[in-house]
């Protein structure tokens, strides 16, 4: 055997014993949610997107050599997908349009192949699965102004247990490009709030009278300190027009400013924070 062979025989079983210790690792990693699942009352919460982006968040920060970071983030959603459904069982309503599988693609590039999906034609149905504990989680379009039927409204009502925007896929933003003329992007709804992660989004749906204008609408988020990241969509019906705002930062549904927007000049009858989300990872 010449040298150049001896050499890379070493290199290749060097190569088997990490794969070997890594391998040890990943089981060991999955004993310890094991053994969070056990110490959990039965209706603990198995999905915690807030801690999960913490976790992305550190390896990214922390990541050196060539190993690309796309790929090391899709790595360790694999792992914390696969093992969310050991605490409980899982199940993902996706909402998909007739025609090609984007939010498929979506659902399983964050939460894994593992765990099954379900799949409707309307994002209405997506969130009622979730609100009636039929599936664990469900995957929905970022919504817009021209929505026939915009499923946020539903996240507006005084009922209990109401679906939450938990997160805002994909995780990594520079793979919303991934090839496509126009990205493809989704919030995650679940029966939960929202956790600060110290770099978040929150989504405040706003009722107005019909003629206030959205310079005047920032203008009163402004007043009642909080900025204003985008105007995301607004709908109009019997006299009544919501808004859903997208602020910077994480803000409780029990944040006074919510109160003080009310009570600013500006016609704001009715504030509603409907969930939140980790700020995407740069890439």
């Amino acid at each position: 055997m010449s040298t150049d062979s001896a050499s890379l025989d070493r290199v290749r079983r060097e190569i088997d014993r990490i794969d070997d210790k890594i391998h040890d690792l990943l089981m060991e990693r999955a004993g310890l949610v094991e053994k969070i699942a056990k110490a959990k009352a039965p209706d603990g919460v198995a999905l915690r997107p807030g801690r999960e982006a913490q976790v992305l968040r550190r390896l990214v920060e922390r990541h050196k050599g060539s190993f690309p970071k796309q790929a090391l983030v899709r790595i360790w959603r694999e792992i914390m997908g696969a093992l969310v459904g050991l605490q409980q069982p899982f199940v993902i309503a996706v909402y998909q349009p007739e025609r090609g599988a984007g939010y498929i693609e979506l659902a399983r590039n964050h939460f894994g192949v593992v765990w099954p999906q379900i799949v409707h034609l309307t994002p209405g149905h997506v969130v009622r699965m979730v609100a009636d504990a039929q599936a664990s989680v469900g995957l929905v379009p970022i919504p817009g102004s021209h929505d026939v039927e915009p499923w946020w409204l539903a996240l507006t009502s005084d009922a209990g247990n109401l679906p939450r925007v938990v997160a805002r896929l994909p995780a990594l933003a520079d793979s919303v490009a991934s090839g496509r003329a126009e990205p493809l992007e989704a919030f995650v709804v679940a029966c939960r709030e929202p956790e600060a992660t110290g770099d978040d989004f929150t989504l405040v749906a706003v009722e107005t009278a019909p003629d206030i204008s959205r310079d005047r609408l920032r203008a009163a988020f402004t007043a009642a300190g909080m900025d204003v990241a985008n105007l995301v969509a607004t709908h109009r019906s019997d006299g009544v027009w919501r808004h859903l705002v997208e602020v910077p930062g994480y803000v409780a549904a029990d944040d006074s400013r919510l109160a003080d927007l009310v009570q600013t000049r500006d016609p704001v009858a009715h504030v509603r924070v409907i969930g939140g989300y980790a700020a995407p990872l740069p890439v």
